[in-house]
Parts: C-alpha cells; sequence; structure tokens
C-alpha cells in the first residue's frame, strides 16, 4: 500500500501543475486489458493475463490451495492527474469458472472503491479517529438467506455477490457483509456477468452515502444510509479502485481462479455495452462459424439476445429448448396469437403466448396428451418437423439428400424435405444426427436458410 502521509508531503513540495477535475461525462478508466494487465499502481501483484475473456483478452486472479490471496491493486485517481470525486459508478465483467469452490462457512473479497488513508479498513481492521479508513469491496459468498432473514449453505456451483464495506456503523471487528439480492446476484460458473456498482461517499458527519449494484443490467442492491466519513472527515474521498481478490475465513481448500474483463470506472452510469471491443450485435459470437446467421437473426428481429435486458450476448453454443423454438418460430413468421390455451404444462412460461400461436397455426405438435414441454431441449429430427410443418410448400425443393442416419427415425420424411430445400447441409458427410441437440447457433443458422 502506499504511504499516502509521504504522498501529500511530497506533493506540497513539487513543481507540477494541480490535478484536473474528473471529466462530466467521459469514463474515467475503460480497459479492455487487451494490452496486458499493466494498468493499476506499480505495486500491483497477482494479475495474470486470460486468452479467452468476456470477448478476447480479459484478467485472472488466482488463489492458491491453502492460501488466501490471489491479487491485489489500485488504480489511484492522483496517478492519472484527476481530483478524488465523491462518487464513482464502475463496471466489469466477472465470472466464477467451472471448479470454482467456496468452502460453506468461508466468503471472499473482489475488486470495489476504497480510500486506505492508514492500514485499516482490512484485516478486521476498522476505522478509529486515529486511523481513519473506509472500504467498499464487493464480495462473493456461499451463504445465501433463507426465507426468515435466517443464512444457509448454497450451492457449490453457484456464487453469491455482494459488498463488503467497512463504515462507521459497521461491525467493530470485521467489514459488514451485504449481500445482494439472490434472485439477480446468484451466478452460475462458467458464465460472464456484467456486474455494475455505485457508491457516493456520505456528506461528513451525516447518514446519507450511498451503495447501489446492478448484474447484467438488473437491479441487485441500493442502500442510502452509510456513513463512512466522521464529521472531520472530509478529505475521505474516494481514493483510488482497490482490485482486490481474497479468499476470506478459512484457508482455500483448492486452487481457483476469478476471471474479469472490461473494467471501466466514470462519473456516471457505464452500463454493459462494450461494443468498443467487439463486432456486432452480441460479443460472444465473433468468431463463431454461425455469426452471420445470428447477425441477420438480430436484424430481423427474431432473437433479442439470452441474457435480458442487457441482450449483448446471443449464447450460440447453448441448447435450444422446445418453448425458445417456439418463439423463434413465431417472430419469424409473424404468425398471430393463438386464441385457445392449447397445452396444460406451459401455464406461466414466459413461452405460453408463442406455443398457443404456433398450435392455432398447426405448427406445434405436443410431447403428450395437452403437453407442450416447454423447458425440453429440442432434438434435430423434432426441429426438422417443426420447419416442415411450418414451411411446406413455401420453399423449393432441390434434389433431395441422402442421409445414412435416418432410416429409423419417425422424423424421416421431415429430415429428407429439409434437406431438399436445402435448409440443413447434416451434421457430416452423409450424417443428419436426428438425436443431437440444436443449439442456438444452428437454430440461426437453420432459419437464416429458410427465410433470409
Amino acid at each position: 500500500m502506499r504511504h499516502r502521509t509521504f504522498v501529500m508531503l511530497f506533493a506540497a513540495f513539487a513543481i507540477a501543475s494541480p490535478p484536473a477535475a474528473v471529466a462530466a461525462d467521459e469514463p474515467w478508466l475503460d480497459e479492455s486489458f487487451e494490452k496486458g494487465t499493466d494498468v493499476f499502481n506499480a505495486s500491483a501483484w497477482g494479475m495474470e493475463e486470460l486468452d479467452a475473456g468476456h470477448v478476447r483478452a480479459g484478467l485472472r486472479s488466482v488463489i492458491p490451495v491453502g492460501g488466501h490471496w490471489g491479487s491485489s491493486g489500485h488504480w489511484y485517481f492522483d496517478e492519472h492527474g484527476l481530483t478524488a470525486p465523491d462518487e464513482i459508478y464502475w463496471r466489469y465483467y466477472l465470472k466464477f469458472p467451472a471448479g470454482f469452490y467456496i468452502n460453506p462457512p468461508d466468503r471472499g473479497k473482489l475488486p470495489g472503491p476504497a480510500n486506505l488513508y492508514t492500514y485499516n479498513c482490512l484485516g478486521n481492521r476498522v476505522s478509529t479517529p486515529e486511523a481513519p479508513c473506509w472500504s467498499a469491496r464487493m464480495l462473493f459468498s456461499r451463504d445465501y438467506a433463507d426465507e426468515h432473514g435466517n443464512y444457509q449453505d448454497g450451492p457449490a456451483d453457484r456464487t453469491l455477490i455482494g459488498f463488503y464495506t467497512y463504515h462507521l456503523d459497521g461491525p467493530d471487528n470485521r467489514g459488514d457483509i451485504l449481500a445482494w439480492d439472490e434472485s439477480v446476484a446468484l451466478l452460475d460458473h462458467d458464465r460472464w456477468y456484467c456486474v455494475e456498482g455505485r457508491m457516493r461517499v456520505n456528506t461528513p458527519g451525516h447518514n446519507d452515502g450511498i451503495l447501489e449494484g446492478w448484474v447484467d443490467g438488473q437491479a441487485a442492491f441500493s442502500r442510502e444510509d452509510f456513513r463512512w466519513r466522521r464529521a472531520d472527515e472530509a478529505f475521505l474521498d474516494i481514493d483510488s479502485f482497490w482490485f482486490d481478490v481474497y479468499y476470506g475465513g478459512g484457508e482455500s481448500t483448492r486452487t481457483v481462479e476469478v476471471h474479469f474483463d472490461s473494467l471501466a470506472l466514470g462519473p456516471g452510469r457505464i452500463g454493459c455495452d462494450d461494443a468498443f471491443v467487439f463486432d456486432g450485435t452480441f460479443h460472444d459470437d465473433d468468431g463463431s462459424v454461425f455469426e452471420g446467421d445470428i447477425e441477420w437473426l438480430a436484424a430481423s428481429g427474431v432473437t433479442r439476445g439470452c441474457n435480458p435486458p442487457v441482450n449483448d450476448r446471443f449464447c450460440p453454443n447453448d441448447e435450444v429448448t422446445r418453448g425458445q423454438m417456439a418463439a423463434f418460430l413465431v417472430r419469424a413468421l409473424e404468425l398471430p396469437d393463438g386464441t385457445s390455451n392449447a397445452f396444460d404444462d406451459d401455464d406461466g412460461s414466459v413461452f405460453e403466448a408463442n406455443i398457443d400461436a404456433l398450435a392455432a397455426a398447426g405448427i406445434a405438435s405436443g410431447c403428450g396428451p395437452r403437453r407442450f414441454c416447454p423447458n425440453g431441449l429440442i432434438t434435430r429430427g423434432q426441429m426438422a418437423a417443426f420447419l416442415h410443418r411450418a414451411l411446406d410448400g413455401r420453399l423449393p425443393l432441390g434434389t433431395p439428400v441422402a442421409f445414412d442416419d435416418i432410416s429409423d427415425s419417425i422424423f424421416r420424411l421431415d429430415i429428407e424435405w429439409l434437406g431438399a430445400t436445402g435448409v440443413t447441409r447434416g451434421c457430416s458427410d452423409d450424417r443428419f444426427c436426428p438425436g443431437g441437440l440444436v443449439t442456438r447457433g444452428q437454430m440461426a443458422a437453420f432459419l437464416h436458410r429458410a427465410l433470409g
């Protein structure tokens, strides 16, 4: 950590122009890690380059088995010619890779703003009048509040995020643990999430400090009653953004990693659009063989992405459910609404209206008596049947394609029709793979060839 007292004494004698005020609307930092991890102060450590980041390159922090620290470093405002602000917004993309594990009693820290004017506000040392400070790092945990407000262990393959802040009204022996809304902030492993935060330090001596948080654009936390600064501590502004990764409680029982990308800091809400480093509508289809098909689907209004409300990802490798298939076809064919409830097992599904429209058009086939199975995954053979019913007579037929693996399939005639239209090219030489599951990228290709 820098010795802030030394920095202030040095500044009093240095011959230099005063730091500029922060810009009114431009981000102070917009970092894609394309040129490595050397964006933090000179004493930063533990940050490693990640080849496969959120879009291209990224950053990773590795917590070793039996250890606590993954990485630590600061982005100081004064080192970038800026006056430290009283309010900050931040955004970074975050992923807990497959195999990430937290022993249930333990928690950990993630990057967030701080003013470590003294070497307190970490390591169970709170702010005192003699040693003032504050920090508002983020948090990862496996503890979740139940319906009575009590905490219990959560699943090993999902991680809850939140804030871990040292404030004047918090515990007297550690930071305050503030979990975010688990309906929004309980993150699946091996998936990138857009995490945003906001902090405004309190008016000195008053309980009006603010912390807010969002995941993929959805509100996950908001409080406006914090007190980090005493009446005589106006100098405790937002000194730095602390890129800290720490496993707390016991030691980590295995080597784990936390991945980051697209870090941005600014005076206003930044949002999840990091289009400066990806091409097209979605950031996760760059380089995909289906990228052109996906872009056509987006331009046609058939797809809205896979992470509402942000919808900057398409998830091309995710399998398609029967409900999603219904939505794709209804939008692509501009089908009118259905007038009756065709199936009993789609009540409450977000795809119910699409399923009813598909049934009214004579396209939907159920999976049982008055059942559609909206959450069931769709096979290539089933998809051929859907498309055959939807587009029969609307596409010219060419030379039939001889697939070697469809003779026993109940969808043989549908597949042969699909091959004759040129909509499908099979899954390999002379094979269609009728039992294989359809991905969203493949679905885009099928619809593009059929309707494009």
